[in-house]
Formats: structure tokens, sequence, C-alpha cells
């Protein structure tokens, strides 16, 4: 039987330091140490637990995990900038940071980020690594569209020398314009013309040949029945049933008294438009001939299309007024 070779003091103190299964014995160190104070040696520091680097959504910004909330948005800005204008189109760059940032931009997310990112780190079961672009749970908010990824344009000196170009450029073709322009009011006439409003003015009545009117007594209301009877046989008429607009109209009157023509009788007419009436002749009467027959002319002006005008047409016999009636449709 064989010995076994009897181990140094520095072999064993050797063993007590190395660690088993990547850890340190508690009781080794602890005894190390004092073996070092009994020396006269002075006690060595030893260090805490150190969070390595985060792999994870800081490493897409490339920022450490202390770094404040401003510096997260700046870095964030400076790279989406950089990407967008760089012309790479590279989306998978651009959607990492923009999961990066949803998560690392909200103070509530990143709490809950960092807290599982410390669990994983110093817990011996420590959860699943979060990966860039998977989101933790967190509290539901609304998510918004990053507005720093557009950046806006605003106008500059080119902008404002072309809006005052073009200012300048329409004053100075109204002022070459305008000047020339003649206005057609060929439109306004028509309308005027189709509107149901009567101008006296327009119409230019032709002159006949008038005699004074003689002074007669107020007439009656109504003509004695012995009078009327006596003027059977009287009527009016319209020279044009349909005449056109401003064009003139003529109307006869044929007065029979007793059966014969009566001669010498002062006769006039109205007429009644739409919305207005007028005297023909505008003063005075008309005198019939020795047939009994008196004509009076007049124009008819813009009358109303296809609406009725009545012309009442009145003699004077002694005292007493006689009417009759007709009418005429303007087109």
């Amino acid at each position: 039987m064989s010995a076994v070779p009897r181990r140094s003091k520095n072999a064993v103190d050797q063993d007590a330091e190395t660690p088993v299964n990547g850890t340190t014995d508690e009781g080794a160190t602890n005894g190390h140490a004092l073996d070092v104070i009994e020396r006269g040696h002075a006690p060595l520091a030893i260090p805490g637990p150190r969070l390595a680097p985060d792999p994870g959504l800081y490493a897409v910004l490339g920022l450490d995990p202390s770094v404040s909330d401003v510096e997260i948005q700046t870095t964030y800005r400076r790279q989406a900038a950089r990407l967008l204008g760089s012309g790479s189109n590279d989306v998978q760059a651009l959607k990492q940071l923009n999961v990066a940032y949803e998560v690392l931009g909200n103070p509530v997310r990143r709490a809950e980020y960092d807290r599982l990112r410390l669990m994983q780190l110093t817990s011996p079961a420590a959860p699943p690594q979060v990966r860039p672009g998977v989101k933790a749970s967190t509290v539901v908010t609304r998510r918004r569209r990053p507005r720093q990824v557009v950046q806006p344009r605003y106008a500059g000196l080119g902008d404002v020398l072309v809006v005052l170009t073009v200012v300048g450029l329409a004053v100075l073709a109204g002022a070459l314009i305008i000047p020339r322009l003649s206005i057609n009011l060929s439109a306004l006439n028509a309308l005027q013309a189709v509107l149901p409003l009567s101008n006296a003015s327009n119409r230019r009545p032709v002159e006949p040949t008038l005699t004074p009117a003689p002074a007669t007594a107020v007439p009656t209301a109504t003509p004695r029945p012995g009078v009327a009877a006596r003027y059977l046989g009287s009527s009016v008429a319209v020279s044009n049933p349909e005449p056109p607009r401003n064009t003139p109209e003529n109307v006869v009157i044929r007065l029979r008294r007793d059966g014969q023509p009566a001669a010498n009788l002062d006769v006039w007419t109205t007429v009644q438009y739409r919305t207005t009436e007028e005297r023909w002749p505008q003063t005075g009467s008309v005198k019939t001939d020795a047939s009994g027959v008196a004509t009076i002319t007049f124009n008819i002006g813009a009358a109303t299309p296809n609406y009725p005008v009545t012309v009442h047409a009145f003699a004077q016999v002694d005292d007493q007024q006689l009417t009759w009636s007709t009418t005429f449709t303007p087109h």
C-alpha cells in the first residue's frame, strides 16, 4: 500500500480560493481575508455585484441604462433623422429604433423594463431577457406615432420672394386689363325682360293726333240703362292679339248709337299690365271719326311674356262714361 503524499499548505490555500461552478466559496473567501489580516497586510476591498451593460433596448439606442429621459429622446431623434436622411431605407433598423423608443421613451414602461432587467441580472432564476421588438406587460396606453421623425418645413426667403412676385404680377395684370374691359350688359337686359317689372320709360308711344278734352261734368257711378241701350253694337279690339314685346299696339274703338255710327265722341283707354296700369293717351282723349271709329296706338314695352294684358276703352257720352274691354298676350 503506497503512501499518499502530503499536500503543502500553499496548495490547500489555492484550493480554497478556487470557485466551484463559477461561484466563490464564502468560507474560503473569509478565511483568506483573515489569513491576510494575520500576516499584517491591509484588507482588500471586495467589490459588490455590478450590472453588465444592457444588450437589449438600451443597446439599440447605444446608451447606458443610467441616462436621463431627455437624453433618450434626443438620441432617438438624432438616430431617426440620420436613418431617414441617409437614404438607405433601412426599414428593419428604423423599426427596432421605434420599438426601443416606445418602451424607453415612456417613463412607466422604462421603469418596468429596468425592473425586469435587474431581476434577470441579480436573481438566480432570472426571467427571459426582453428582446428588441417584444413589449413587456405594462399599462395599456394610447399609442402615438412619434412626431419627431418628420421634420417640419418652414417658409424661407425663397418662398416669400415667390409669393411677392406672384402678387405683383397679378396687380400689374389687373391694372392693364381692367381699363380696357368692356362690360357686356346683354345678360342684364335679358334678365330685366324676363322679370315681371314694367318700366313706363321703355314704352315710347306713337303720338296720335290729339284734341283737347272738353270740360265734362263728374260722371255718375253707373250709366243709365237707357244710355247703355242706345250704344248697343259698340266694340273694342286690338290689331294684334299676340304682339312681340317692345312693339306698337293699336286699339280700335267702334261706337254705334241707335244703330248708327257715333261720331265726334271722346274716347281713351287704360292698359292694365301685370304690375302696373297705363292710360293712353296719357292726357286728353281721342275723337271718333265720321264712321264712329277711333284708333289709339301705344308701345307695349317689356311686358311679361304669355301674361294677358287687359285693355279698357272709355267713351264720354254727355255726363256718362261707357266702357268696353279686350285683352292681348305679349310674347
